[in-house]
Parts: structure tokens; C-alpha cells; sequence
């Protein structure tokens, strides 16, 4: 129900009109009837109004006054003035103070409750419209901080024009030192659940000076804009406030990596950008905290890094790569395990010592898985599919990357080795056999066994040495006592027939070695066999 206050000196014209119109059913209720505007001024000031009307001609303050005082206190409530003919120069004043309706006297209830009709819809169309806005407000008073944390990372990532900014941080309250600027980002690690972002957040906050800001970017990763008041035209206060704004980022990173290092071994990574002079250079130290975090994930043995520390750093040469790579592969032919695995060390320790995006760290670790295939296909010794295939996102780091690659340089040591003692035991094999068949030869010598195996002296000896235990001679003189034991046992020849019969051309000799190696002489060994 919408208030109406109704306004006439003439009191038959206020009972008159009041008692045929259906206020109710009009969607009014009639709050009072007064006889002048002086009267309607001093209700409305102390009661709501929705609708006056009121005649022209009014003694004290007349219906023009009274529209005039309502259009400058009160211009949300509607006018509707009565006038007669002769009051048509009073209807065109009256039309300066935005009145709704001008009726002419006299007016029958019809024509009233018309008028009154089209004016309560209007009144609902402006009600409808004032809860609509009231519904828009509350809504944006709801997203006012997601609006304000979207502003501030539109303007650190440089995608606000430079005439918006000004108007946009009053609006957004963002409280502009107009000094200098460095951005943080904390990549937050992947196991921490919505608790514990609001826990970081509320802990980021209390490390805050009133200045600074914290906000969640498109990665849910936390970032932060600090700020140090300084005057730019004294450069040696720019200098100072600078280096001391670097050593507030590193402090605050140290004490973020602190906290989340309590909380878990996966910490993330913090970078922090550069330091600059402008709002319009947000983005260069933004996109330099960016760089820094994601360097820090692919090393993967440093948590917190400055931009600074990157710059300097040499960008990656595929040159050397190849040469490191060969220099790996020349080790593992050469059979030393520990210089194999500093040759892997010094691959990973070049990547750690040169700056490396993501998608170059990929690219190098999937050389290096090649580079170890093609090796293993070139001895042959692939079998199925050893090596874990490379994915992209199989790595969280480098240094996650050294202890995968090092597994893998170890595992291709144990199939060398396997295969040398596998190709020593087949040689070895090889020269007992030929020795079981020539042992009785008196000129069958070293030479001899090493031409037949297409090896150097040098080569068999180490070879015959590690798969039997005993030299060249050793053996063969063993081999041959054990034949002469064994024909000693089964026949009755006598010692110098079987000294020949096993290789030796001298018995004396034979009766030295036989009793050296058995403690007995032929004679004394046959005995014992009876005995």
C-alpha cells in the first residue's frame, strides 16, 4: 500500500474527494488530509510519503511552493496538482519541479482514480526497480573482495588500460603508495586442501604491512604485491628503499617457506620479481616472479629465488649437452661405475647451474632418456622396455629427475657387468675345454690357448684369473695332477708312464709338483689308496 497525503484549503473538496475514492482498492491507504502546504511540509519531514496531491491555490505555502519544497527535499515522492482554469500560468511554473500528474477542477472520482491507477504503476515500476538495484547492491557488496582481488591481478599481469587504473583503485580502495612495487608468488604445493589455504592466507596476512596485498591468480597460486613509500626524484633513496624492499620479500619467503615447511615435506616454491617504480611496470615484476617460481619447481632443490638469481644465469647449451651426454656414454663402455655416475652428476649439475623453463627441462631429460636407449640397443642389451618411457609430466623437478636418471645409469652398469661376466665365463669355459682336450701336450703353453681364443696374453690372463681364481700355468699344472690321481687310482702303471701320459717330459719334476700339491709322492699317494 502505497501513502498519499492529500493537500486542499477547502475542506468540502478534502471530505468530498476523500469519501468517494477507493483508496484501498486503489493500493493506497490515505494517511492525511491537511489544509495547506505549510502543514504537508512539516508531515512529510516526519512520515513517509509516497503521492501528494494537492491543490494550486493554498494559503501560507500554496501547491507551487509545496511542489517546489518536495522536488529540492523529497524527489522520490510523486505530486499531483489540482488546479482551475484561470491557474494555467501556475500549471506552467509548475512543470519547472519535475510534477507528476495536472488535473483540472472540478474532477469526477473516475477521472481521480484513473490518474491514481496509472501513478501506482508507475510507483511499482520505480519499486520494482529500487529492489532490483537493492539486489544488485547487496550482490556487489558480496563480490566486492573477489571483484577487488580480480582488479588487483588484472593490474600486476598489465591487462588494465592505464586511463582505467586511477578511477578503478578508488572505487577498489586500493591503497597506492605511489613508490615501489615487487610482486611474490607462492606456489602452493598440490597436497594442501582448502583448510590450509585459508590457514596460509590468514598467516600471509599477519606478516602484511597495511600497504601490501595478498590475492589467488588463475593457478591457485598465492601472490603478493608489497610496496615501499619512497620519493623517485632522490635516487639514492630509491637505491636504498629498493635493496631494503628485495631483503623484506626474501625474509617474508623464508618465513612462508617455514611455515609450510612444518606442515609438509612438499613446501612449493617461492619467486620473487624484480623491483620497480611504477604501476605500469606491475607486469614486468610479476611476470619475473612467475619465472623465478616456476625455476625454483624445476630445479627442485631451492624454494625460495629471487629474479636477479636467474638473469644472471647462462642459458643452456645443446653443445654441451651432446658433450656431456658422450662423455656419460664413454664412461659407461669403460666399464668405471664411479666416473659413470660423476658423469651423470655433472649433466644434472649443468642444468641446475642454467636457467631452464619447464618445457626445456622436458625436452633435455627426453635427449638423455635417448641418448641411454640408444646406448643399451647399441650392446644389445635391451630386453622389453627397462627403461620407464619419459613423460612430460613424470618429473616434478630436476632434482626428482637425478634420482630417476641415476637408477637407470646404475641398472645399465649391472647389465655390463652381467654381460662381461657372462662373456668371461663363456671364455673361461672355452679354456678349461681346450685344456681338458691339450693338457697332455708337453709344449702346450699360454700362447697357444690365447691364439685359439683370438685374445692378447694380457687379456686372457685377467680373464682366466677372475673367472677360475688361478693363472694360466696354475691351473694346467692342477688339471694335470688331477689326471695323474686319477690313473693313479685306476691302472697300475708306473709314475714316469703317467708323468708322460699327463704332460710333464720330466718325472723328477713330475714326483716335485705331485707331491707339492697333494703333500705325498706317486708311490706314497697309491699306498694310501689301498691302505
Amino acid at each position: 500500500m502505497y501513502k498519499l497525503l492529500f493537500v486542499d484549503d477547502e475542506s468540502i473538496i478534502r471530505e468530498g474527494i476523500s469519501s468517494v475514492i477507493s483508496w484501498d482498492e486503489l493500493g493506497f491507504e490515505l494517511v492525511a488530509k491537511l489544509e495547506n502546504g505549510l502543514q504537508a511540509i512539516e508531515y512529510i519531514r516526519k512520515n513517509p510519503v509516497d503521492i501528494v496531491i494537492s491543490d494550486i491555490k493554498m494559503p501560507k505555502v500554496d501547491g507551487l511552493q509545496l511542489s517546489k519544497k518536495i522536488s529540492e527535499e523529497f524527489p522520490e515522492i510523486m505530486v499531483m496538482l489540482l488546479s482551475g482554469y484561470d491557474d494555467f500560468e501556475y500549471a506552467q511554473e509548475a512543470l519547472k519541479y519535475q510534477i507528476s500528474e495536472f488535473l483540472l477542477k472540478p474532477i469526477t472520482a473516475d477521472e481521480l482514480s484513473k490518474v491514481l491507477t496509472s501513478m501506482r504503476e508507475r510507483l511499482d515500476e520505480q519499486h520494482d526497480e529500487k529492489e532490483n538495484q537493492k539486489e544488485l547492491q547487496k550482490k556487489l557488496d558480496e563480490s566486492f573482495p573477489l571483484l577487488r582481488e580480480r582488479f588487483l591481478y588484472r593490474l600486476i599481469s598489465g591487462r588494465i588500460p592505464k586511463e582505467a587504473i586511477a578511477e578503478r583503485k578508488d572505487y577498489f580502495q586500493w591503497m597506492d603508495l605511489e613508490g615501489l612495487y615487487l610482486v611474490m608468488i607462492i606456489d602452493i604445493p598440490e597436497t594442501n586442501d582448502d583448510l590450509d589455504h585459508i590457514a596460509l592466507m590468514q598467516f600471509i596476512g599477519n606478516q602484511l604491512r597495511e600497504s601490501d596485498e595478498i590475492l589467488i591468480n588463475r593457478d591457485d597460486n598465492f601472490v603478493l604485491l608489497l610496496q615501499e613509500f619512497v620519493d623517485l626524484s632522490d635516487q639514492a633513496s630509491v637505491d636504498e628503499e629498493s635493496a631494503s624492499l628485495k631483503k623484506r620479500s626474501y625474509e617474508l619467503g623464508k618465513k612462508i617457506f617455514s611455515y609450510l615447511h612444518k606442515r609438509s615435506d612438499d613446501q612449493g616454491a617461492i619467486g620473487c620479481g624484480e623491483v620497480v617504480n611504477s604501476i605500469d611496470h606491475l607486469v614486468i615484476s610479476y611476470r619475473g616472479a612467475h619465472s623465478a617460481a616456476e625455476y625454483v619447481k624445476v630445479i627442485g632443490n631451492e624454494m625460495i629465488m629471487q629474479v636477479s638469481e636467474i638473469r644472471n644465469r647462462q642459458t643452456i647449451s645443446p653443445e654441451d649437452f651432446f658433450l656431456l651426454s658422450e662423455q656419460l656414454v664413454a664412461e659407461l663402455k669403460r666399464g668405471a661405475r664411479e666416473d659413470a655416475e660423476s658423469a651423470l652428476d655433472a649433466i644434472f649439475t649443468y642444468f641446475e647451474k642454467h636457467y631452464l623453463t619447464l618445457h626445456e627441462a622436458s625436452l633435455y631429460l627426453v635427449r638423455l632418456q635417448s641418448v641411454l636407449q640408444d646406448f643399451l640397443q647399441e650392446l644389445g642389451l635391451v630386453h622389453g622396455d627397462e627403461i620407464v618411457p619419459f613423460q612430460s609430466d613424470y618429473f616434478v623437478s630436476i632434482n626428482q629427475a637425478r634420482g630417476f636418471f641415476t637408477k637407470v645409469v646404475r641398472d645399465i652398469e649391472d647389465r655390463i657387468q652381467d654381460r662381461r661376466l657372462d662373456n668371461t665365463r663363456s671364455r673361461v669355459d672355452r679354456a678349461k675345454s681346450i685344456i681338458s682336450q691339450r693338457y697332455a701336450e708337453k709344449g702346450f703353453s699360454l700362447q697357444e690357448i690365447c691364439d685359439e681364443l683370438f685374445l692378447s696374453t694380457s687379456q686372457f690372463s685377467l680373464l682366466f684369473k677372475e673367472g677360475t681364481g688361478k693363472t694360466f700355468v696354475e691351473y694346467l699344472t692342477t688339471y694335470r695332477i688331477e689326471q695323474a690321481q686319477s690313473l693313479l687310482k685306476s691302472s697300475s702303471m708306473r709314475a714316469y708312464e703317467i708323468a708322460e701320459l699327463v704332460g710333464f717330459s720330466d718325472p723328477r719334476y713330475f714326483s716335485i709338483i705331485f707331491k707339492k700339491l697333494t703333500e705325498k709322492t706317486p708311490l706314497e699317494y697309491r699306498r694310501s689308496l689301498s691302505e
